[in-house]
């Protein structure tokens, strides 16, 4: 079981999806869960929406996005490199010199993020951190018309070119947010027993520039509640006041209570952490002024939709390369299938008066 779970991840991982280009994520899920689900769509917009029927009237929706943070070709220069623009929230901080992949007519063209060599800045430049535009991709080209004869134009995406590493229970990778996700919501289905509700997938597209996707697949689902399965904040590292952490590697799935686009209702939070409590899942709490989720605007679709959010901790989020843990993992798995099983009403979660 945990072989075939790394392998997985190890295939989503280095999977490209940049917002808006999806494709071959979709397709890699839509392989995976053919046997193991009863239906399989893609609506206009791009996601995929997986039904497992259950025994129970009620109909509870997963989302998990598909998309990564990425890049944009912006300009082709005069010179022969790229002017880029950062498709989700990028610090160009921490992408110097990485290697990267253009998406090109012609396929995919391997290249360096660079900028102005150290040996030749100013004290002042030296001290301040490197913005967005000074940033370029090259690779390798020497002119404009190079470019064009390799198939590159402005809009073509860019992402990262990171290998998958699996070294005792640690994980490295690329797009770990949401590709942990993703990978959880496929696992479930193929584990979740027939007694258990209606469960509607969907692997949506956009999230990193708008969480766009999961509020076009919410009203079309239109779900009696909605779990969305995130790769989170895991900020246990050096710098990060013991107070002041989002979740840390090895604490196992963390439940949501608030961030900046949502707060979890009371009544699916309490549920939560009781089934986690009552299955024995270790678990921590999850509260992250500053992020948020596909939840944001699942919630707020149609009527209103209960809805929580269930994430894997993840170190490093939005760069090149994360690392995570297989334990907390299987141990969301394990925690998504008990949750699933514990809601029979749709009414269990309406405040009442």
């Amino acid at each position: 079981m945990r072989e075939e779970l790394v392998s997985l991840l190890e295939r989503l991982s280095t999977a490209p999806g940049p917002p808006g280009m999806e494709d071959r994520v979709r397709r890699l899920i839509a392989q995976e869960l053919r046997g193991h689900v009863d239906g399989l769509e893609v609506d206009a917009l791009g996601n995929l929406i997986a039904v497992k029927k259950g025994s129970r009237s009620v109909r509870i929706m997963l989302d998990a996005h598909m998309d990564e943070v990425a890049l944009m070709v912006r300009s082709l220069r005069a010179d022969g490199f790229l002017e880029i623009v950062p498709l989700g929230g990028l610090d160009p901080a921490v992408l110097l010199a990485q290697r990267v992949v253009v998406h090109a007519r012609s396929g995919d063209i391997p290249g360096v993020l660079g900028a102005k060599p150290r040996h030749v800045m100013t004290e002042e430049e030296l001290k301040r951190r490197p913005k967005f535009e000074e940033l370029y991709v090259d690779v390798g080209a020497r002119s404009r018309e190079e470019l064009e004869a390799l198939g590159v134009r402005p809009g073509d995406f860019v992402t990262f070119d990171v290998p998958f590493r699996r070294f005792g229970d640690a994980a490295i990778g690329k797009a770990f947010d949401d590709r942990m996700g993703c990978l959880v919501a496929v696992e479930v289905l193929k584990e979740l027993p027939e007694d258990s509700p209606t469960v509607v997938a969907a692997f949506t597209v956009q999230e990193e520039q708008g969480l766009r996707g999961a509020g076009v697949a919410a009203y079309r689902i239109n779900p009696d509640a909605a779990f969305a399965l995130e790769g989170t904040i895991a900020d246990d590292t050096p710098g990060v006041p013991e107070g002041k952490r989002v979740t840390i590697l090895g604490g196992g799935p963390a439940i949501r209570v608030m961030d900046r686009s949502m707060l979890t209702q009371r009544l699916v939070l309490e549920h939560m952490i009781r089934v986690a409590e009552e299955a024995g899942v270790m678990y921590q709490l999850q509260l992250s002024p500053r992020s948020g989720t596909d939840a944001g605007r699942i919630h707020l679709t149609r009527e209103g939709i209960p809805t929580g959010v269930v994430s894997v901790p993840v170190r490093y989020i939005h760069t090149p390369s994360s690392l995570a843990l297989i334990p907390d993992v299987e141990e969301t798995v394990r925690y998504v299938i008990q949750l699933l099983g514990s809601i029979r009403s749709a009414e269990q979660f309406r405040p009442s008066i």
